[in-house]
C-alpha cells in the first residue's frame, strides 16, 4: 500500500515538473485554456468543461505511459 502511495506522489510530482518546466519555457503554452468550444463563460460564471475534460484525458494518457515506464523499470 505505501508503495502505491509512494508511485502516485512520484507521478504527480513528474506531472507537475513537467508542466513548470513547459510554462517556464513557453508561457503561452496554454492560453488555449478555457476557450476550447464547449467552456462556458458568462459575466459572473466560469465553466471551462472541455478544456477540463482535455486536461483529464491529457493526464490520464500521461499516467498511463509513467505506469508501463515503471513496469519496465522493475
Amino acid at each position: 500500500m505505501a508503495q502505491r502511495i509512494g508511485e502516485i506522489l512520484f507521478q504527480a510530482g513528474g506531472i507537475m515538473t513537467l508542466i513548470g518546466l513547459i510554462l517556464v519555457r513557453y508561457p503561452n503554452a496554454f492560453s488555449w485554456f478555457g476557450r476550447l468550444p464547449g467552456d462556458f463563460m458568462t459575466e459572473t460564471v466560469i465553466a471551462p468543461i472541455s478544456s477540463m475534460l482535455a486536461i483529464s484525458v491529457g493526464l490520464s494518457v500521461l499516467s498511463w505511459i509513467l505506469r508501463a515506464l515503471l513496469r519496465l523499470i522493475r
